[in-house]
C-alpha cells in the first residue's frame, strides 16, 4: 500500500518534499497522541507538485494587490465561469445583496467589456471591503480552477506532472486538497476511461471546490465515485468558502461519498490543508485504510 498527496492552490515556490513534510507532520501529530504509527506500514508516500507550473500558465491570475485590480485582468470566459460562485462566496463571507447592488450602481467599466464584467468587478470590490485576504484567495482558486478546467494546454501540463504518481498499479490512498481534488478526480476518471482504473481503498478530498456548479459541470457525465475507489471521504470547514458546497451529495457526484462538513480549522485559515489533516476523523479514516 502506498499514498500520494495532491496539493491545491497557492503552493508556488514550494516543492513536493516541502508539501510532504508539512502534511505528514500534521498527520503524525495526531497519530503520536494516540500512540499509533500507521504511516510506517506504507511502502512509500509521494507528493505531487505542480504549483509553479500552474502559477506560470494560469489565466486570471491575482497578485497580492487590490482585488478590484485583479478583476480587470479576467476574460469574458472567466467571468461566465466564476460569477455565480463568486457571489455565493461573497455572501458566505458576510456581504449582503444590498451591498452588491449598491456597488454595481457605482462601478464603471470600459465600453466593450464582457457582459458580466460590471457585476464581477462590483462583487470583487464588496469582497475587498468585507475580507481582502479571502477575496484574493477566492479569485485565485476560481482563476486556477478555470485555467485547469477550461484550458486544455494547462490541464495537460498539470496532469503531466501528477500522472506519474498514478501510473503504479500498487493500491494507493489518495489525499487531496483544494484544487488538488479536481486534479485527482480528473486523473482517476482518465485512468478508468482508459481501462486502467486505480485500485484505491481511500480517496480523501479536503476543502474541495468540486461542489461549485461551474467546476462540477466541467466534467462530463456521469459524475460519480471513480471506479475502483472503495471509499471516498470528503471533509470541509463550514467557514471554508473554497469548499462552497461543503457536502458532495448523491445529486452532485452520485452515492457513496462520506461527508464531514463540520471540520473546525480555526478562524485564521479555514482552508488550511495541514489543519484539515489534524482532524481526528480524517486521520482515522487514513489509518483505517492503511490497516
Amino acid at each position: 500500500m502506498r499514498m500520494i498527496l495532491i496539493h491545491g492552490i497557492n503552493q508556488q515556490g514550494k516543492s513536493a518534499d516541502k508539501i510532504k513534510t508539512e502534511w505528514l507532520a500534521s498527520l503524525n501529530d495526531v497519530y503520536t497522541k494516540q500512540g499509533l504509527n500507521p504511516l510506517s506500514k506504507l511502502s512509500r508516500i509521494e507528493a505531487a507538485f505542480y504549483g509553479d507550473t500552474l502559477e506560470k500558465l494560469s489565466s486570471a491570475k491575482v497578485k497580492d494587490q487590490a482585488i478590484a485590480l485583479g478583476v480587470e485582468e479576467t476574460s469574458d470566459d472567466f467571468e461566465d465561469f466564476a460569477l455565480i460562485a463568486l457571489k455565493e462566496m461573497a455572501l458566505r463571507m458576510g456581504a449582503t445583496e444590498a451591498q452588491i447592488e449598491a456597488e454595481v450602481a457605482e462601478v464603471v467599466v470600459p465600453q466593450g467589456a464582457g457582459p458580466h464584467k460590471k457585476w464581477l468587478k462590483a462583487i470583487a470590490r464588496v469582497i475587498e471591503t468585507v475580507s481582502p485576504l479571502h477575496g484574493t484567495l477566492a479569485l485565485r482558486v476560481l482563476g486556477q480552477a478555470h485555467a485547469y478546467i477550461r484550458n486544455q494546454n494547462i490541464h495537460d501540463e498539470v496532469n503531466k506532472l501528477v500522472r506519474p504518481l498514478f501510473e503504479d498499479d500498487e493500491p494507493v490512498i489518495i489525499v487531496s486538497h483544494s484544487l488538488g481534488t479536481i486534479v485527482a478526480y480528473s486523473l482517476l476518471r482518465e485512468f478508468a476511461k482508459n481501462n486502467r482504473p486505480r485500485q484505491s481503498p481511500l480517496f480523501v478530498t479536503l476543502g474541495s471546490p468540486l461542489g461549485i456548479d461551474s467546476v462540477r459541470k466541467g466534467f462530463a457525465k456521469p459524475r460519480v465515485k471513480p471506479e475502483n475507489v472503495l471509499r471516498w471521504v470528503n471533509g470541509a470547514d463550514p467557514e471554508d468558502f473554497v469548499a462552497l458546497r461543503p457536502e458532495l451529495t448523491a445529486s452532485t457526484f452520485g452515492p457513496g461519498i462520506e461527508n464531514y462538513p463540520d471540520i473546525e480549522n480555526g478562524y485564521s485559515d479555514p482552508h488550511s490543508a495541514t489543519q484539515y489533516l489534524r482532524d481526528l476523523r480524517i486521520a482515522k479514516v487514513i489509518a483505517e485504510a492503511i490497516a
